[in-house]
């Protein structure tokens, strides 16, 4: 029933909004409720975080997930599976998610990381819970994955400017990223052999 509850409201987006805000209530139905304008706009949060996180990088951990990529679909497909970074401060207890989100409802866009999406932060806790929702698996796990070399890499990825392609883990493509390989670019495991196995496994 809810699946049909969005796919009615996105029909109502279409017939009554102009087109920029139809881009706006399809990405927020389907994608996360906050737009792709406000992951743009918030970039420079993303970047201030991580860098406060250098200051003190054996006070994080970091680990990985993978989960359904948008709110009406049931189980993960080698096409529809969204990666996100799990950062955990081990003084405080808070934890954040961490990812990379094309920025449109289309095949290519800008792309920003985006730190606490609804959508991230509502499957992880649905999965903490017992409900996995959003097909949830953690893919690599604290303590075998380098804090500091890793936030850096992110960072870098900020720096860079790459944008945003749908099918990116797929047909990889120079100058581009999606949410699953800005993941396996930025990723820096304590062992090294330990990649190979991860980008093998979340290939799949």
């Amino acid at each position: 029933m809810k699946k049909y509850i969005k796919l009615f409201v996105a029909f109502l987006i279409l017939m009554f909004s102009s087109c920029a805000s139809f881009q706006t209530g399809i990405y927020s139905v389907f994608i996360d409720e906050e737009s792709g304008d406000y992951v743009l706009a918030n970039t420079a949060g993303v970047r201030l975080f991580l860098e406060n996180a250098l200051k003190a990088p054996e006070e994080y951990a970091i680990s990985v997930y993978e989960r359904v990529l948008i709110t009406i679909q049931r189980k993960r497909t080698k096409l529809r599976t969204h990666s996100f970074y799990l950062i955990k401060d081990d003084a405080s207890g808070q934890f954040f998610t961490l990812s990379y989100y094309g920025t449109r409802i289309a095949f290519r866009s800008e792309g920003a990381w985006i730190l606490n999406s609804n959508s991230d932060m509502n499957a992880y806790f649905r999965f903490l819970a017992g409900n996995n929702r959003w097909d949830v698996i953690e893919v690599a796990i604290d303590g075998k994955i380098k804090t500091e070399e890793t936030i850096r890499n992110i960072i870098a990825k900020i720096d860079n400017g790459v944008t945003y392609y749908y099918r990116d883990h797929i047909r990889k493509r120079p100058g581009v990223i999606n949410c699953n390989t800005a993941i396996w670019e930025t990723i820096v495991f304590t062992d090294p052999s330990v990649f190979i196995l991860y980008e093998s496994s979340s290939a799949e």
